[in-house]
């Protein structure tokens, strides 16, 4: 196992509390609710769904050196999270951009600013094609592409990652002969990074998907795990019972900042209804020391801390002799895990709550695992509340103000 979960000595987690979470985490392997079909999904990815996003991979690498990936929430996170905790895509592949995720005009006049000069494909992911950020992007994007390649062309640069059977987009798709994949009907959009919506975009920027499930597909079937591993979430809620109803996710390095929205996303819709939930935060340090560390030492002590600390880095970097006699010499990466145990003792001094996952390397396998973790973490913590972590109401209360805005 790649990760290790290091718990708070500020909680106790008793025998039956485990026994209590395993047994929550062993009714959700059944697959008897509504969107649990994430949680055995590793093990079920049918070889031909992973044979042909390398297929289609390859051929729109041939077509393009940017490939858009258009959608929202869990739509692209995970795509981008994983990409960036990676270090981009991979020399000589296609650079990967988003569109789909906001309704700003501006945005999107610069977006086709940088993209008019390169050749580009596009990969639309969502379940009905309706979603309006989604759609707007598509349709403005599409017309683009239009004028630049024409329509027949246009048709075989798009990949469509939609609904199998209805849908406005699974609709277009089969009139415009689209290259497409089907989004499993059991696994919901913040739950999804292991279907095709996240795995083709990151086939095509060159990631290893396999190594990603299998790292995925290690974690969800290592039963002796996970009595250490959801002892993260009855922590997290023996302290959300205890008011603790902030969560910050932190990590000291900058290509982790996206796993920190994406957490963001999955924590904040899985758990904030019924008036219930802990609300997730994320901050970058050392650099957001500057702007929110006073705050964490001292301020309204709403918060717990939950660090991802990576263990072994990819590259480093030798301080020269100019830094002074202090620093000269040294490993920056060993810098930096002296100011992880810097933090961590300070704010040990004043009695805030630390969690520290501890992941061994970045790379597809432990970010299979990571992401899998944090996804059990959130629908077992979310029972415990006595919510559905699987719905997301207010979401889709926002949707219908503004439909009834633009019929106004």
């Amino acid at each position: 196992m790649m990760i290790k979960y290091n718990g708070t000595d500020k909680v106790s987690v008793s025998k039956e509390d485990i026994e209590k979470a395993l047994a929550i985490r062993a009714e959700l392997k059944e697959d008897k609710e509504d969107y649990t079909g994430w949680v055995n999904w590793p093990s079920e990815i049918p070889e031909e769904w992973m044979s042909k996003m390398e297929s289609v991979a390859e051929d729109v690498r041939k077509k393009c050196d940017r490939l858009i990936v258009i959608g929202i929430g869990g739509s692209y996170l995970g795509t981008a999270a994983i990409i960036d905790a990676l270090g981009g895509s991979k020399p000589g592949y296609p650079e990967v951009l988003y569109a789909g995720n906001n309704m700003s005009g501006l945005y999107h006049a610069q977006f086709k600013e940088v993209i008019d000069n390169h050749d580009v494909c596009l990969c639309v992911v969502s379940k009905s094609g309706g979603t309006m950020e989604s759609r707007l992007a598509f349709s403005i994007l599409k017309d683009w592409m239009y004028e630049k390649y024409g329509r027949e062309e246009t048709a075989k640069r798009i990949v469509s990652i939609t609904d199998p059977a209805k849908g406005i987009l699974r609709e277009e798709t089969d009139k415009e002969g689209y290259a497409d994949f089907e989004i499993p009907g059991n696994i919901g959009g913040r739950y999804s990074a292991f279907t095709p919506g996240i795995m083709f975009p990151l086939a095509v920027a060159g990631v290893d998907i396999r190594a990603l499930v299998g790292g995925a597909k290690t974690i969800s079937t290592d039963e002796s795990f996970w009595s250490e591993g959801l002892k993260y979430a009855l922590t997290r809620y023996a302290l959300y019972e205890a008011g603790k109803t902030v969560e910050v996710f932190e990590y000291y390095d900058p290509s982790l900042r996206l796993i920190g929205e994406w957490c963001k996303q999955l924590f904040g819709e899985s758990e904030g209804k019924d008036g219930k939930g802990i609300f997730p935060a994320s901050l970058t340090l050392s650099t957001d020391l500057h702007s929110m560390g006073q705050f964490l030492q001292a301020g309204n002590q709403i918060f717990f801390e939950t660090i991802i600390n990576v263990l072994k880095r990819n590259a480093d970097v030798k301080v020269p002799e100019s830094a002074g006699p202090e620093l000269a010499g040294r490993s920056l990466n060993d810098i930096n895990a002296m100011a992880v145990k810097g933090v961590m003792a300070a704010h040990a001094k004043a009695d805030i709550p630390m969690i520290r996952l501890d992941v061994e390397e970045i790379n597809e396998e432990a970010l299979g695992q990571l992401l899998y973790f944090f996804m059990m973490t959130a629908a077992v913590t979310g029972k415990l509340m006595g919510i559905d972590p699987f719905n997301q109401p207010g979401v889709e209360d926002y949707k219908q103000e503004i439909r009834n805005l633009l019929g106004q």
